[in-house]
């Protein structure tokens, strides 16, 4: 009990760290600042997502870096359709969502939202910060 209270407290630390350092990093209207923290969070994942959902991140990986749109288009299609039929309840899908959608930049909301997504899928605050500190800018280990 005490290890998740510990953990609980440094997720929140976490995520009053991010808010502060969202609100002046500008990313509000970036999509793929989003979208690559989404992927780095999938990255900390590893093995834990899967032949398929590796795929549709390693699609909106390449998407969002070098605009390579075959592969993405056929996961973004597959997630569009999972979504419609309401399938994506499991945290790793929404996860993987997230590095394919194009839904807005990324804000203190959105950060925070992913966060906390991450956590539902398992990861522990040490694989979270490693994933905000390889994608937004002034974010360190609080």
């Amino acid at each position: 009990m005490n290890g998740e209270h510990n953990s609980g407290n440094r997720v929140r630390q976490m995520i009053e760290c991010l808010d502060v350092v969202l609100d002046v990093a500008g990313l509000e209207q970036d999509c793929g600042a989003r979208a690559m923290l989404a992927v780095a969070l999938c990255d900390q994942l590893d093995s834990r997502l899967g032949g398929e959902r590796r795929a549709a991140v390693e699609a909106a990986r390449d998407f969002w870096i070098s605009g390579e749109v075959a592969e993405y288009r056929k996961w973004f299609g597959a997630y569009s359709a999972m979504l419609d039929e309401k399938r994506l309840l499991d945290p790793l899908d929404r996860l993987v969502w997230s590095a394919l959608a194009r839904s807005g930049g990324l804000d203190s909301f959105t950060g925070e939202s992913l966060v906390l997504e991450a956590v539902d899928a398992g990861l522990d605050p040490d694989e979270i910060s490693i994933a905000l500190s390889s994608v937004v800018p002034g974010y360190g280990n609080p």
